[in-house]
């Protein structure tokens, strides 16, 4: 067992604070690359899986174990949708984090599947699971920051690309949108869920939400159609699913709550998860009140054949 983590100052506090274009791939890196904080979204995001992201709710009993599975599998059945995915597909899942959604997309349509992804450690743990899943020949595992563009090399190259919770950490969103469209093949498709702000919402009432996380500025749901348009995508298309955060912030606090010893054994400090519980039950409250996030499936395609 590994010792109980100290009461001492921790990063990932990004109080007060909205970053320019350079500094956010830094502290998105701060976010998630450090121990302690892998095994806090593992515990409070994954509930114990790799799935770090938010989650569908379908019964009264769901965690947020159950529901990032039902976001899986939504976001799945949206890809295959929006274009088939077949064994010959290649797939971009990018940022990637620990693998999970790469891995369901190996086992599910047996294609092969490109992880691109900031955090080393991360990427060490994608190609460990891989490996335990037997998914490891149909799994690439790239390290870069897409804030810095996308290789020049895979122009036209991917059928399909997907992305959870990631574009929150974009340096500028419209470049990453017309990145994407360069790399997609003719008819290719562009899947992706985002934690957003509510269209409306006053960039304030979002502050716990960047007080915790490495953001620039959120994306709004009409300004995503208006980029993605922009970027030439068509038949772009949004589920709403914003219905469901207040459950899963929820989900997320009573983990913090209930398995604070557990999280404290396994290397997490008391100051960062005190910090996090406090955002989150502000965040409960805000949500319950006002409803200023949003989130759900963004889905389009690339010009060109629709099969």
């Amino acid at each position: 067992m590994a010792p109980i983590a100290e009461e001492s100052e921790s990063t990932g506090d990004f109080s007060g604070k909205q970053f320019s274009e350079e500094e956010v791939a830094k502290k998105v890196q701060e976010q998630y690359g450090e121990e302690h904080a892998r095994t806090f979204y593992k515990y409070v995001m994954g509930g114990g899986g790799l799935d770090i992201h938010y989650g569908i709710y379908r019964a009264p009993g769901d965690g947020v174990f159950e529901s990032s599975k039902a976001t899986n599998k939504k976001l799945l059945e949206t890809l295959d949708w929006t274009l088939p995915v077949s064994k010959d597909s290649l797939i971009l899942d990018l940022g990637s984090g620990h693998g999970g959604l790469s891995h369901e997309i190996a086992l599910k349509f047996g294609c092969q599947v490109l992880s691109f992804n900031l955090s080393p450690e991360q990427n060490a743990m994608n190609i460990q699971e891989a490996t335990v899943l037997g998914v490891a020949d149909n799994i690439s595992v790239q390290a870069g920051n897409f804030n810095q563009g996308l290789p020049e090399d895979w122009t036209g190259k991917f059928t399909h690309v997907v992305s959870c919770e990631v574009f929150c950490h974009a340096a500028s969103k419209p470049a990453l949108l017309a990145e994407i469209h360069r790399c997609l093949q003719p008819g290719g498709a562009l899947v992706f869920t985002d934690i957003m702000g509510a269209d409306g919402a006053d960039e304030k009432a979002l502050k716990d939400f960047t007080d915790r996380n490495a953001t620039t500025e959120m994306a709004r749901p009409s300004g995503y159609r208006q980029q993605l348009a922009e970027a030439s995508f068509l038949n772009v298309g949004f589920w709403d699913g914003s219905c469901h955060l207040i459950h899963y912030f929820k989900g997320m606090l009573d983990v913090c709550l209930t398995q604070r010893d557990a999280m404290m054994a396994d290397g997490v400090p008391g100051p960062y998860l005190d910090k996090w519980v406090a955002a989150l039950t502000d965040r409960c409250e805000i949500q319950g009140t006002k409803k200023v996030f949003a989130w759900g499936i963004f889905s389009a395609r690339k010009d060109g054949p629709v099969f």
